[in-house]
């Protein structure tokens, strides 16, 4: 046996203490490729290995699916495309683009405890896509706490058998994971000054929804230049400052319309807009409907 061989077979025959592990048959996943609810996104694979020591995969051809790890605790590395070796820490996330060349594996001398899951399906490239980027992710404490509940309900799901009912839900789960490593992933300084001016800017907006800023105002309460900021806040949301708060005060104005009998003046008024018919082109705009029309239609 060559040495290459005889390693590969060390590291598979060793196991790692406390694995989890399910690959799903392949008869179910060609079911899944082709049911309305999965097919978009469905778990192909996922588990957990512990401490894995002998940790070590090469994939010259990379993977049929996406594939997302969380290193939990421990230290590894991975290389994807033939790129430089990017070492992995504890609280650090990694995203491997289906096929696409990749080899990675946990360090000896503090092997990696690390959760991972598989991905496949239509709409998975447009769920992966806004994470490649990022490289290295560490998530916060409050979001990993959160994305690992997730992890585990679908992991218990699939783990109570091999069924499309099973499939469809972990189906949904996983794209809950996705969205919730998607918004604000980002690491890089840019990204979570962009995040941070926003969520501040958004709380003061939402506090003064009655009145009327201006983006001078707005740039100043996140210390910022007023260029910068509108930079940071449009990179963060996908608005601009003054269009986002705008869109806020409308959303707050479908409240009063839901909930009270004031008149589209009234609302219109006591949100800050001197001009009714103003709101009332806005509203439409935004709604896709006049504040009446609104109003009128059944909810609930």
């Amino acid at each position: 046996m060559k040495p290459y061989d005889k390693l590969l077979a060390m590291r598979k025959s060793d196991g790692f203490h406390l694995q989890k592990l399910i690959v799903l048959p392949d008869p179910l996943l060609q079911e899944a490729s082709g049911h309305p609810i999965t097919a978009g996104l469905h778990v192909t694979d996922i588990g957990y290995f512990h401490k894995a020591e002998h940790h070590y995969r090469n994939r010259p051809a990379g993977c049929p699916s996406h594939i997302i790890m969380y290193c939990a605790e421990g230290t590894g590395w991975y290389s994807v495309g033939g790129s430089e070796r990017h070492e992995v820490n504890a609280g650090n996330l990694v995203v491997l683009p289906a096929n696409m060349a990749h080899v990675y594996g946990a360090h000896a001398s503090e092997p990696w405890s690390i959760y991972w899951v598989h991905l496949r399906g239509t709409l998975s490239n447009n769920y992966i896509e806004p994470l490649l980027n990022e490289g290295v992710t560490a998530m916060a404490p409050a979001k990993t706490q959160k994305w690992l509940e997730l992890f585990h309900e679908c992991y218990g799901t699939l783990e109570t058998g091999y069924s499309m009912q099973t499939m469809m839900y972990a189906s949904q789960i996983a794209g809950y994971m996705l969205g919730m490593l998607a918004y604000g992933s980002g690491t890089d300084h840019e990204s979570m000054s962009s995040k941070r001016a926003a969520e501040k800017s958004v709380q003061y907006m939402l506090q003064h929804l009655e009145g009327a800023v201006s983006l001078k105002e707005l740039a100043a309460q996140a210390r910022l230049s007023v260029p910068h900021y509108s930079q940071l806040f449009k990179q963060a949301t996908g608005y601009s400052p003054i269009d986002y708060y705008l869109r806020l005060k409308i959303q707050h104005s479908c409240r009063y319309l839901d909930f009270t009998d004031w008149t589209v003046k009234q609302i219109s008024s006591e949100l800050g807009f001197k001009d009714p018919y103003y709101f009332s082109r806005l509203f439409s705009k935004m709604m896709g409907r006049s504040p009446t029309e609104y109003r009128n239609k059944s909810k609930g």
